[in-house]
């Protein structure tokens, strides 16, 4: 099953917004910013289960493509795609971010906002 919209790229770049945020809230706003990390690791995580529940186990190809024009002179390309080698790192890497934010909540002290962004 392919989507209409682009679910690695948003796999990618929802992280690194979040983690924006955490830094923009910095030190004024420490316990927002561990539930801003939470949640979107948690977003992330099942947005990585909707991946895996859609993937075609029965195909080697690359499954959820996404290929955008870059930079056009140079013929570079913005290209995503899911194998079934990395299928599995996806998952376990989204699964694990949770886990390590819930994990450092009350221990990291100093810097918390990079910690956690």
């Amino acid at each position: 099953m392919q989507f209409d919209w682009p679910i690695l790229s948003v796999l990618i770049w929802l992280p690194i917004a979040g983690g924006l945020a955490t830094l923009a809230l910095g030190e004024r706003a420490i316990g927002l910013g561990r539930w801003v990390t939470l949640v979107t690791s948690a977003v992330t995580f099942g947005l990585s289960t909707l991946l895996w529940t859609n993937f075609d186990t029965s195909t080697a190809q690359m499954q959820f493509v996404e290929e955008l024009t870059w930079i056009p002179a140079f013929n570079a390309l913005y290209a995503l795609g899911v194998d079934g080698f990395s299928m599995p790192l996806i998952v376990l890497t989204t699964f694990i971010t949770p886990l390590v934010v819930i994990a450092a909540w009350n221990v990291i002290e100093k810097k918390p906002a990079q910690y956690f962004a």
